[in-house]
């Protein structure tokens, strides 16, 4: 008994300090604002989509639109700033497998998204509803995941940000052929090119985000050079 005790030991020390160790990792990058932030961004997508969906002057469930594309993009701004930790120096500098860690983080944060926002739109899901709502937490998510790496989280929204309004002021009325590459968010979940332009954007995103990390941030580049001089 006392051998078969101490052979399971390491394993429940080891386990618990990998728990220790994630608890910590979300605590330092946001994890429960980013949460509690999602919390409401789901609770207003339903809201929203099931008050659009019923209001007999609109066309039913093709009226989500807006929630199809305004959700996942609330979702992603929240996500960008818990891609990368306060202190970046002091991160590389510990022994960890960064590489393995982001590329946790960032799939279980899309899949709190997508699966969140699935959710509220389980009514007519082909419509403008939890199909078009995944296809978007992923194109979404992957560009947020390309502008940590290329500005920063500080700025990583800004893409995705831009993009998403702009496709949303084009309001374009083609399905599928060109459009459903440019203006991906917008088309019904039908469309196959929208379904590959956000896969392509996620797998791209994440792999490179896995692979560098974030931006570092030139203001606290410049503090610390500044630092580094008075001393």
């Amino acid at each position: 008994m006392s051998r078969s005790r101490a052979r399971h030991r390491p394993r429940r020390t080891t386990a618990q300090a990998a728990a220790r160790l994630a608890q910590l990792h979300l605590k330092a990058r946001g994890g429960p604002v980013f949460g509690a932030g999602l919390g409401l961004a789901t609770l207003l997508a339903w809201t929203g989509g099931n008050w659009l969906a019923t209001r007999p002057y609109f066309d039913g469930p093709v009226a989500r639109i807006p929630v199809v594309l305004i959700a996942p993009l609330i979702a992603a701004v929240l996500l960008a700033p818990t891609l990368a930790g306060a202190d970046d120096e002091l991160e590389r500098g510990m022994a960890l497998p960064w590489r393995r860690w982001r590329l946790g983080h960032l799939l279980v944060a899309a899949a709190a998204i997508g699966g969140l926002l699935a959710l509220t739109g389980l009514r007519a899901p082909e419509v403008f509803g939890a199909y078009a709502l995944l296809r978007n937490t992923l194109g979404c998510v992957g560009l947020v995941a390309l502008g940590t790496v290329l500005l920063g989280a500080r700025l990583a929204w800004l893409p995705v940000f831009g993009y998403v309004c702009a496709v949303y002021a084009a309001t374009p009325r083609q399905i599928g052929g060109v459009a459903g590459v440019w203006a991906w968010p917008a088309q019904p979940s039908s469309v196959t090119t929208s379904w590959l332009t956000a896969g392509t954007l996620f797998a791209f995103g994440t792999l490179w985000y896995a692979a560098h990390g974030a931006q570092r941030d030139v203001r606290a580049l410049s503090r610390g050079r500044g630092s580094d001089r008075k001393r």
